[in-house]
C-alpha cells in the first residue's frame, strides 16, 4: 500500500495548477489566471469551523470521490468496446485507477479514527485534505464533471451547515450554485425573438420553436459570460494586460478548463466556460460586454445572433 500511496500523492501533485503566473520560455504566451474551485469559498471558511463541520466536509469530498472513481470502473463503461486498442486503452486506465481508488477507501475509513481533519488549499490552489497530517490531494477522474460535482458538494454542505456567517467575507456562502440568471423573452417585428438579461446580455433565434430549449443554452451562455467576467477581474487585479477585442475562445483545449486569450500575445485564462465552447458566441460583443462590465458600464450586447448556425 505504500507504493501506492506514492504513487497516489505523484500523480496527484503533478495534476496540481498554478493559480497565475505560470512559467512558460520567453515569448511564449503564459497563462494568466485559472479560475478557482467551486469549493474555495468553502475551504476559506473551514478554518474557524468547528471540527465536526471539518470532518463532515472531509467526509462529504471523499465519499464523493469514490463514487467518481467507482462510476469510472463501473462494468457497464467497458461494454460494447470491440476494438483491441480501446479495450487496451481501457485496461491501462483500470489499472491506474484502481490503487487509487484503494489510497480513497483507505482515506475514508482514516476519517472515522482520526483525531484531527483539516481541509485547505495549497499555493497551487489544489484541494489537500489531511487527515492525522497526512495529506490527500483531491483530484477527479474527469475534469469536465469537475464544477458540477464540487459546486453540489458545496451546495451540500451549506445545506446542512449555516455558511451565511462564516469567513469574513461570506465566501462560504459565494461557494453555493450561483443564483438563477434574471432574463425575459423579448419579441418585436423588427427583431428576431430574443431572451435577454436584465444586465445587456442579449441571445437572438430565428424562431420560437423549442423556447425552454433555447432560453436554457442562453442562460448558460449568460452563466459562462458571468464566471468568465470574474476570472478576467482577478486576472486584472494582478496587473496582466487584458485587451478586449481579442478574446477569443482556443478551439484545442481538449476536456478540461478552456482557454480564452485575452491579448496579441496569445496569454490566457483559463475557466469551465462549457457553453462558451459549445455555442457560435459572437466574441466582439461578447468582449464589448465583458470590458464595459469591467468598468462598471451598462451595455447591451448580442452575443448569440441569429443568423449565425446552431
Amino acid at each position: 500500500m505504500r507504493s501506492a500511496s506514492r504513487a497516489w500523492l505523484l500523480a496527484l501533485a503533478l495534476a496540481a495548477l498554478p493559480l497565475t503566473g505560470a512559467t512558460t520560455t520567453e515569448g511564449e504566451p503564459r497563462r494568466l489566471y485559472v479560475q478557482p474551485s467551486p469549493l474555495a469559498g468553502v475551504i476559506a471558511g473551514l478554518g474557524a469551523a468547528p471540527a465536526a463541520a471539518r470532518f463532515d466536509f472531509a467526509q462529504l469530498l471523499i465519499d464523493a470521490l469514490v463514487t467518481a472513481y467507482e462510476s469510472e470502473l463501473d462494468p457497464s463503461a467497458f461494454e460494447g468496446r470491440r476494438d483491441a486498442a480501446d479495450r487496451r486503452k481501457l485496461a491501462r486506465w483500470q489499472q491506474a485507477t484502481l490503487p487509487l481508488l484503494a489510497e480513497l477507501r483507505v482515506a475514508q475509513a482514516a476519517l472515522y479514527v482520526a483525531s484531527h481533519v483539516e481541509v485547505r488549499t495549497d499555493r497551487h490552489n489544489q484541494i489537500l485534505v489531511l487527515i492525522d497530517g497526512r495529506p490527500l490531494w483531491v483530484a477527479w477522474p474527469r475534469i469536465t464533471a469537475q464544477p458540477r460535482l464540487e459546486r453540489e458538494l458545496a451546495a451540500e454542505f451549506c445545506r446542512r451547515h449555516d455558511c451565511a456567517g462564516d469567513g469574513e467575507d461570506g465566501s462560504m456562502r459565494a461557494a453555493l450554485e450561483p443564483a438563477g440568471v434574471q432574463g425575459h423573452w423579448a419579441l418585436s417585428q423588427r427583431h428576431p425573438p430574443a431572451w435577454q438579461t436584465a444586465d445587456g446580455l442579449r441571445c437572438e433565434f430565428a424562431d420560437l420553436a423549442d423556447r425552454g430549449a433555447k432560453e436554457a443554452t442562453c442562460r448558460a451562455i449568460v452563466a459562462d459570460l458571468h464566471a468568465l467576467a470574474a476570472v478576467l477581474r482577478e486576472a486584472s487585479r494582478g496587473g496582466e494586460r487584458v485587451q478586449w477585442e481579442r478574446l477569443s475562445l482556443q478551439a484545442d483545449t481538449g476536456a478540461g478548463p478552456q482557454r480564452v486569450t485575452v491579448n496579441e500575445r496569445g496569454d490566457y485564462v483559463q475557466a469551465a466556460v462549457p457553453a462558451l465552447a459549445a455555442n457560435p458566441v459572437d466574441w466582439n460583443a461578447a468582449g464589448r460586454w465583458l470590458q464595459a462590465r469591467a468598468q462598471g458600464r451598462p451595455m447591451t450586447a448580442t452575443v448569440l445572433p441569429a443568423t449565425r448556425r446552431r
